[in-house]
């Protein structure tokens, strides 16, 4: 690696930095339908006074090669041993994107010039309609993840050929 640049954007608005000290796996089973609770169990101890992260990671339980990316919407709440509870708020999030990542490639392959392999797979009337449906999700979303912004941008402008 050659480092060319490092720049911080500085405008501080809390305590500073703290390490993600706990990663936790959310696997959503391929079978999950709209107002399941997926219940992931968790040992975690924080000291009194102490501040510390903890990350998800969400995403299908199984995925492979052509598999298809998923887009979620969902909240996670925190009960504690005394009996309090955090969630957070209902967030839309893109994954894996490795998928998505593949799934546009593919949708490139059809909507643009002719290729020596051919147009590829994918029928652009159906990419057409997931770049609406996309964008929709993203318009409609309160908080929808920087992964899934970038997705329907780049499906939009793949469709739009």
């Amino acid at each position: 690696m050659n480092l060319v640049s490092a720049t911080e954007v500085n405008c501080r608005y809390g305590a500073g930095p703290t390490d993600i000290t706990a990663q936790y796996d959310i696997k959503i089973p391929a079978d999950a339908r709209e107002g399941v609770v997926i219940p992931r169990k968790m040992k975690y101890t924080l000291p009194p006074h102490a501040q510390e992260r903890i990350a998800f990671t969400v995403g299908p339980e199984r995925y492979g090669e052509g598999s298809m990316p998923w887009i979620y919407t969902f909240t996670i709440s925190l009960y504690m041993d005394d009996g309090a509870t955090v969630t957070v708020p209902k967030v839309t999030y893109l994954a894996p994107t490795d998928m998505a990542t593949a799934f546009l490639a593919m949708a490139d392959q059809a909507t643009g010039p002719p290729q020596p392999g051919g147009p590829g797979l994918m029928d652009p009337s159906c990419i057409s309609k997931q770049a609406r449906l996309v964008a929709q999700l993203v318009k409609s979303a309160p908080r929808p993840s920087p992964e899934l912004r970038e997705f329907s941008a780049d499906l939009a402008r793949v469709a739009a050929r």
